[in-house]
């Protein structure tokens, strides 16, 4: 199950899910070896249950995360246990409740 998942060597792709709603399944995911992926989940309003990554990689692109197409996120506070920079690009496209980097 996924709620044991606490390390991924590779990307974490969350997409085509337009009902989904909360990532807290999530909580005990520490790093992401290479990206994190979210798009087409257009009614996840938060990015809660990703607050224990400490840190993710980036793809063959130099994208470490990518989220495309949440019409409803407001906030990025999920990703707070981020520590540092990240080590490729954040890449942000329709997420119009967006008001803040924060």
């Amino acid at each position: 199950p996924l709620g044991d998942l606490t390390h991924l060597d590779g990307s974490l792709w969350i997409h085509d899910v337009p009902e989904l709603v909360s990532l807290s399944g999530l909580n005990r995911l520490r790093s992401i070896g290479t990206s994190l992926a979210i798009w087409n989940a257009e009614k996840l309003a938060s990015l809660d249950g990703l607050e224990n990554i400490s840190a993710i990689g980036n793809d063959n692109l130099g994208d470490s995360i990518w989220i495309s197409n949440v019409s409803t996120l407001q906030s990025l506070s999920g990703l707070r246990g981020l520590a540092g920079a990240l080590p490729g690009s954040l890449v942000i496209i329709d997420a119009p409740q967006l008001a803040s980097l924060d």
